[in-house]
C-alpha cells in the first residue's frame, strides 16, 4: 500500500514540474523565394515558444548572443523534434523534422517569464501538404484538468497561389502569456495577426478531428470557462469566476486568399495561459505609449539598427510602480531594463538589426506589469523588413515630416519622434 501512495505521489510530482514550465507558443512557417522555380521548395518554419523563468533561466547575455535555452530538468527538449502528424510520406516529401528547442530571446525575472524562438529551413516539394506539431505533456495544472498534454499543431501548404502564381505565405500570429484576467469581469482579448500577402485572415478554436490534434488535452470550448467565445476578427470574451484558476487558450489563424473563400490557404497555431486574479484596488491598469505607436507598420532595412522605446504609464499613484515591461517579439530584437523616469513614467530601450532571413513582416507586442498585479492591455505593432528603402509598409500611404504640422496628441507627437528615429537611426528618451 504505501509503495502504490508513493508511486502515485511521485507521478503527481513529476508531472507538476513538466507541466509548469511551459506557458504556450505559435508556429509560422513562409517560403524562402515565393517565385522559386523548380519542384523543390525551401520553406523558413518559426516556433515561438514561452517558458517558466524559475525553470528555463535564460540570462541577457545568453540574448544578446543568441544561445539556445537552457534545458535544466527538461531534458526531453534536446531531442523533441517538430514531427509530421497528418498527411505525412507524400505529402510531406523531404521534410526533416527541425528541433523545437528555441534559442533565447526575452525573460521577465518578475512577471516569470522566458520566450525563446527559433527558424529553421525545411525543403519539401511543390503540392506538399502536411500537418506538424510540438507534442508534449504535459500544462500546468489547469482549472479543467490537472494534468494535460499539449499540441501546437501548424498546416504547411506549398501551393503556388491563383492569383499570382507565387508561393504562399502563413500569417504571423503573436500572443504574451500568461494574461491575468480580473475575476467576474468580461475581459477583451485581441489576438494580432499580419500576413505577408495580404490576404484575408480568420480565427476559430483549435480542434482534435479528421486525424489532426491542434490541442491536445485542452481543446475548447470544455478548457475555458463557460460563454467564453470567439470571433473570426481573432477577439476573445473571457469571465473567469474563481481567483487562481488556469486556462490553456488553443486557436488556429487562417488565410484566405479572399473574402468569400472558405478553404484555408494554411493555418497557424496560437496557445497561451490566462489566470485569474483579484480585481486591481486602482481600476486604471498601467498602459503603453511607445514609439512606434500601436497597431503601426515600420519599415525596417537589412543591416541597419532599429533604436527606439517603449514607454510605460502608471495610471495608479505612487504607491504602484511599473515592475517591468515585456516583449515578444523575434531574434535579435533586444530590450533594456526598466527605468523610472518620474512617479507615472517609465521606459525601456529597444534595439534591432534586421537580417537577410527577417525579410516580410515582423511583429512585436509588448506589456507593461504594476506592483498590483495588473497589466496593460497588449502593444503590438509590426516591421515590413526589406533589402531597400521603402517609404511606407505595402499598402500604405507615404508620411513625411514635412506633412506633419502641429502635433494635437501624444502620439502625433511620438510619430514625429519616430520619424526622426528612422532618419538619425538614434535612440531619443522622451518626446
Amino acid at each position: 500500500m504505501r509503495s502504490i501512495v508513493l508511486l502515485v505521489l511521485l507521478f503527481c510530482i513529476i508531472g507538476n514540474i513538466n507541466g509548469s514550465h511551459f506557458l504556450g507558443g505559435t508556429i509560422s512557417w513562409r517560403p524562402v523565394n515565393a517565385s522559386a522555380t523548380g519542384t523543390s521548395v525551401d520553406i523558413t518554419i518559426t516556433q515561438t515558444y514561452s517558458w517558466t523563468y524559475s525553470l528555463i533561466t535564460c540570462t541577457t547575455a545568453m540574448i544578446t548572443s543568441i544561445q539556445l535555452i537552457p534545458v535544466g530538468f527538461y531534458s526531453y527538449l534536446t531531442t523533441q523534434q517538430l514531427v509530421c502528424i497528418s498527411n505525412c510520406g507524400a505529402s510531406s516529401t523531404g521534410y526533416v523534422a527541425p528541433s523545437v528547442r528555441p534559442y533565447c530571446m526575452d525573460i521577465s525575472a518578475p512577471v516569470g517569464t522566458t520566450v525563446g524562438q527559433r527558424s529553421d529551413i525545411v525543403t519539401l516539394q511543390e503540392d506538399d501538404d502536411f500537418s506538424a506539431a510540438f507534442q508534449q505533456n504535459a500544462w500546468r495544472p489547469l482549472a479543467t484538468a490537472m494534468i494535460a498534454d499539449w499540441s501546437i499543431s501548424v498546416r504547411i501548404t506549398v501551393n503556388r497561389r491563383s492569383d499570382n502564381n507565387l508561393y504562399n505565405s502563413a500569417p504571423v500570429a503573436t500572443m504574451m502569456s500568461p494574461i491575468l484576467i480580473p475575476v467576474n469581469q468580461t475581459t477583451v482579448i485581441y489576438v494580432p495577426v499580419v500576413d505577408d500577402d495580404g490576404d484575408v485572415t480568420r480565427c476559430r478554436w483549435s480542434t482534435a478531428s479528421n486525424g489532426v490534434n491542434e490541442c491536445g488535452g485542452v481543446c475548447p470550448p470544455g478548457s475555458l470557462p463557460s460563454n467564453t467565445t470567439i470571433d473570426p476578427n481573432c477577439t476573445i470574451l473571457i469571465t473567469g469566476q474563481t481567483v487562481g484558476n488556469w486556462y490553456a487558450v488553443t486557436l488556429m489563424v487562417e488565410d484566405f486568399i479572399n473574402s468569400t473563400s472558405t478553404t484555408p490557404l494554411s493555418s497557424v497555431p496560437v496557445q497561451f495561459l490566462v489566470q485569474v486574479v483579484e480585481q486591481s484596488l486602482c481600476s486604471n491598469p498601467p498602459t503603453i505609449i511607445g514609439i512606434p505607436p500601436k497597431e503601426s507598420c515600420i519599415v525596417a532595412i537589412t543591416g541597419q539598427t532599429f533604436s527606439s522605446q517603449l514607454i510605460a504609464i502608471n495610471n495608479c499613484g505612487s504607491n504602484v510602480t511599473i515592475i517591468d515591461i515585456t516583449i515578444f517579439a523575434f531574434l535579435g530584437m533586444t530590450r533594456g531594463n526598466v527605468i523610472q523616469l518620474n512617479i507615472t513614467t517609465y521606459y525601456a530601450n529597444l534595439s534591432w538589426t534586421p537580417t537577410g532571413s527577417q525579410i516580410g513582416y515582423q511583429l512585436l507586442c509588448a506589456m507593461a506589469f504594476d506592483s498590483q498585479n495588473a497589466q496593460s492591455s497588449q502593444y503590438c505593432f509590426k516591421f515590413y523588413v526589406t533589402q531597400t528603402s521603402l517609404c511606407a509598409c505595402p499598402g500604405e500611404a507615404c508620411i513625411t515630416i514635412d506633412s506633419i504640422t502641429s502635433p494635437t496628441s501624444t502620439e502625433n507627437c511620438l510619430f514625429i519622434c519616430l520619424s526622426i528615429i528612422m532618419i538619425k537611426s538614434d535612440p531619443i528618451y522622451l518626446c
